[in-house]
């Protein structure tokens, strides 16, 4: 799944459209809620692709607001944080083998015996979260978009 935004009235090529997929959004969009509630109200509707959006003066705002941290260094700051953060999640038992490293052969029923695929036979496996990258260059293609969009939807 994806969120594909489109701009409402752009000025170039790159204010007609950005895209990531459901994973490199979440991270993105958190950001921007964070840095900018005044502009995206804490009841957005930013994280589903039914159409909300911002209009010209709030995108280019948060384009401008965007730009500012990555000039301070406070995207690559949190950029990160935000790694640390993931990298300090513990690894979770595995959801296809229960956390025992053995799967049951099919149908299915009984002990396992096959050796997981889902955690290479470990048990465990690294936490849900971690499924969520945040980077510097997904926040710099974005601001670059709201800058020329006009304003936005998500969908």
């Amino acid at each position: 799944m994806g969120m594909d935004v489109f701009g409402q009235s752009p000025a170039s090529k790159r204010g007609e459209y950005f895209r990531n997929n459901v994973w490199w959004w979440h991270p993105l969009w958190e950001y921007c809620e964070r840095l900018a509630p005044d502009l995206i109200p804490s009841d957005n509707l930013g994280h589903s692709n039914d159409g909300w959006g911002l209009d010209g003066p709030a995108s280019l705002e948060l384009a401008n607001r965007l730009a500012a941290a990555l000039e301070t260094g406070q995207v690559e700051q949190y950029a990160q944080d935000y790694a640390a953060f993931l990298s300090s999640l513990p690894d979770e038992p595995c959801p296809i083998c229960a956390g025992t490293g053995k799967r049951a052969e099919p149908p299915h029923t009984g002990a396992g015996t096959l050796p997981c695929s889902g955690c290479e036979s470990s048990g465990r496996r690294p936490h849900f979260a971690t499924h969520y990258p945040f980077s510097v260059e997904n926040i710099r293609e974005f601001e670059a978009f709201l800058r020329d969009c006009g304003g936005f939807s998500i969908h």
